[in-house]
């Protein structure tokens, strides 16, 4: 099927392409002896539709790049960081013609691409490993194993739109609990990430800039309205059961000649018990799940075409028809139309996002408003890898590929930025900055030998990852018991609930009298621990009635018990805290001699819980905070120059076991120490300039004038714009 894709698009741009390739392309005698061949590659293909559009404007194309530059730009572009000092010699040293596609090829199949990537579509999605009511680990682990299987672009995102239930069962389900009590939300997030349609002024209104009505986007909403994120208390079966009983209760009472009234206070269940059931059932309602509602217009709703509160079915604003059957699951239709090769903006809005990540700017700018009005910069080419890409079955690795071999990628940088309102024509990629996680990564990259195999052990995705197996754990064993057992376990946990109430109420005067922060924090700490150990008893007890073994749950409570943690509840302070533990894994890693003495936090910014922690070095440097579609940025401060100067970056770099350290060991003398240093930061070797004025500082006389003047020249590397950029 791809090769006959491949062949009918290629064959049908023949045409455009020939006059222009018999005048600027390589000759086919140089490459493999077939001008069929050459003429039908669709790299070469791209750089024609390049070409033309350059002679129109009277421009010509940047220089090649070398291979220094090369090499540096398509590790940041590809696997989002620098390559390490034995990387760029085993490339340079390579005698291969075909090096730089090699090179390509073994990026595109590496972890660092996965984790590049995951970065991007965490951006682009607003991944947050924590939503409401629930963590979303497992979202993030899908996204990457998506990414690792290279699932064609189509399925990722049909995967996504058809997902129901728990984000541990079915983990791209996390795109809907995302947004969870938010479904009008959704469908605008859907409508601008997939398909480049700003659809959000139309929820309310119609549309004052585009053609898009209120009621066009109510109808085109409906088709995943009936799937419900985040399920409230009450539509929990366990909750109603609860219900039914206190119900049960009352109506007992009023027969018994009670006052309804009164009856319903003395059944009226006390606050212990309803805060048990709900601790009980909370992680239950971590789902999305198909309820019976309708969508329907607002009560305002101010437009002759309809009427307030009428009922909307599902349908397609544009394109093909979508028609739902009485059969039919909503969601599915929605997304086979959405993903649709019928589906124009749908291969356009991915074609035109990937070749923006490589080259810097869209054909199409801003990548995610597309009207009916837009014109690419380049027409014939964006209508070329919209087909190219569908071609590919939607392969994006196949697409990333092609878009970095061609003549247009391995140009030189233009230095100057077009303006908003300026047409690019792609004489070479644009120069850019590092994004927050590249810049990260490019600094662990000097600092942590094999960074790559450094996963899962950051403390705050253990956490994550621990505290939703946690969830699932408590639902399974939820779901195992019956009406009557949870009815009588809420009982009995309502003695050790009303301990805590007391507890919380004596602990938020505590915090109101405290006159000092580490007051504060060790207050905060002690209720964190109470309430770790309430939620230990709770899983103690499900465990039993599971007819679990408990013995070494209530070992290592009693372990900690005899240990002295204990708060002013008599509750213990909570047997370990699993979610704070190490996993074995990150224990080994701890140990292992290459990273000794490094925290554990010094892993990619993809192995980080998303967004990382206020303060952090990447959100200092740009990464999103999650709340708006790519919403990350690339803008300097003073805040990220004190950073570079006076942070932590210094110190990785000049521990005896970084990865720059040791490159710099083995190098033989002074000069080729300094050709180590300027490689490893920049992938060249310095310049006459830059060994005169950087020389003098490695051969000092004295040990510590040299390690003083070692640490002042990395310091000025760091903080250069040749570093900072992507050239």
């Amino acid at each position: 099927m791809r090769d006959s894709r491949m062949t009918n698009l290629l064959m049908k741009h023949f045409l455009s392409g020939l006059a222009l390739f018999a005048c600027c392309a390589v000759s086919a005698e140089n490459q493999n002896g077939s001008d069929f061949i050459n003429i039908l590659d669709a790299t070469q293909q791209i750089d024609l539709y390049i070409e033309e559009g350059l002679k129109t404007e009277g421009l010509e194309r940047n220089e090649p790049v070398s291979d220094e530059f090369f090499v540096r730009r398509v590790y940041l572009d590809v696997v989002g960081r620098i390559p390490t000092y034995d990387e760029l010699t085993e490339f340079m040293k390579s005698k291969s013609e075909d090096r730089r596609s090699e090179l390509i090829d073994s990026l595109l199949s590496s972890e660092g691409y996965v984790s590049h990537h995951y970065n991007y579509w965490a951006d682009v999605l607003r991944v947050k490993s924590r939503g409401r009511r629930t963590i979303m680990a497992s979202y993030q682990d899908w996204i990457k194993e998506s990414l690792r299987e290279n699932q064609p672009y189509d399925e990722f995102v049909r995967e996504m739109i058809t997902s129901e239930g728990y984000v541990w069962d079915d983990p791209a389900v996390g795109y809907y609990l995302r947004d969870a009590g938010m479904p009008l939300d959704n469908m605008s997030n859907t409508a601008q990430v997939f398909l480049g349609t700003r659809m959000q002024c139309a929820q309310c209104h119609d549309h004052p800039f585009d053609k898009w009505t209120q009621k066009e986007y109510y109808h085109m909403a409906a088709y995943t309205f009936g799937l419900q994120a985040q399920l409230p208390y009450g539509k929990i079966p366990l909750s109603r059961d609860f219900q039914a009983i206190q119900r049960g209760l009352t109506q007992k009472k009023i027969k018994e000649g009670m006052d309804p009234k009164e009856a319903r206070k003395l059944t009226q269940p006390p606050p212990s018990q309803r805060r048990v059931l709900r601790d009980l059932v909370t992680p239950m309602t971590a789902q999305a799940a198909e309820v019976k509602r309708d969508l329907k217009l607002p009560d305002d709703y101010q437009y002759k075409n309809a009427r307030p509160k009428q009922k909307m079915s599902p349908k397609t604003p544009f394109g093909e028809e979508a028609i739902v059957g009485k059969k039919d699951d909503p969601r599915e239709v929605y997304a086979n139309w959405l993903t649709s090769t019928e589906n124009p903006r749908f291969s356009k809005v991915i074609a035109n996002r990937l070749w923006k990540k490589t080259m810097g700017i869209g054909l199409i700018e801003p990548v995610d408003n597309f009207t009916d009005d837009t014109v690419a910069s380049n027409p014939k080419l964006m209508e070329f890898l919209k087909e190219l890409i569908v071609a590919y079955d939607f392969d994006q690795k196949q697409y990333l590929r092609t878009l970095l071999n061609t003549r247009t990628y391995q140009s030189a940088v233009s230095v100057e930025s077009p303006e908003p309102d300026e047409t690019y024509h792609f004489q070479g990629p644009i120069l850019r900055r590092m994004t927050a996680e590249q810049l990260w990564d490019s600094m662990l990259t000097l600092a942590v030998v094999d960074l790559d195999e450094r996963v899962g052990v950051e403390p705050g995705m253990l956490k994550a990852r621990q505290g939703e197996a946690s969830m699932a754990k408590q639902v399974e064993r939820v779901e195992n018991l019956d009406t009557a057992q949870a009815y009588g376990m809420v009982r009995r946990l309502a003695d050790l609930e009303t301990r805590f109430i007391d507890y919380e109420k004596d602990y938020r005067q505590l915090l109101q009298k405290a006159t000092t922060e580490k007051e504060r924090k060790e207050l905060r700490k002690q209720f964190n621990k109470a309430r770790s150990q309430k939620s230990k008893a709770m899983e103690l007890f499900l465990a039993k009635m599971n007819g679990e073994d408990t013995s070494a749950m209530e070992q290592a409570m009693n372990d900690l018990r005899s240990k002295g943690m204990a708060n002013s509840m008599s509750m213990g302070a909570g047997y370990g805290d699993v979610s704070g533990s190490l996993s074995e894994k990150a224990k080994e890693m701890k140990r292992d001699p290459r990273w000794r003495g490094m925290s554990a936090g010094m892993v990619r910014a993809s192995e980080i819980v998303s967004p990382a922690p206020a303060g952090h070095f990447l959100r200092q440097f740009g990464q999103s905070d999650r709340e708006i579609i790519e919403n990350s940025h690339d803008d300097a401060s003073i805040t990220q120059a004190l950073r570079l100067l006076n942070g932590e970056t210094l110190y990785w770099l000049t521990r005896q076991n970084s990865a720059l350290n040791i490159a710099v060991q083995n190098a033989s003398n002074s000069s080729s120490r300094m050709d180590t240093v300027f490689q490893s930061f920049f992938s060249r070797l310095p310049t006459s300039r830059e060994q005169e004025l950087m020389g003098a500082q490695l051969q000092q006389k004295t040990k510590g004038e040299r390690a003083r003047g070692y640490r002042q020249l990395l310091t000025s590397l760091m903080n250069t714009q040749e570093f900072r950029f992507i050239q």
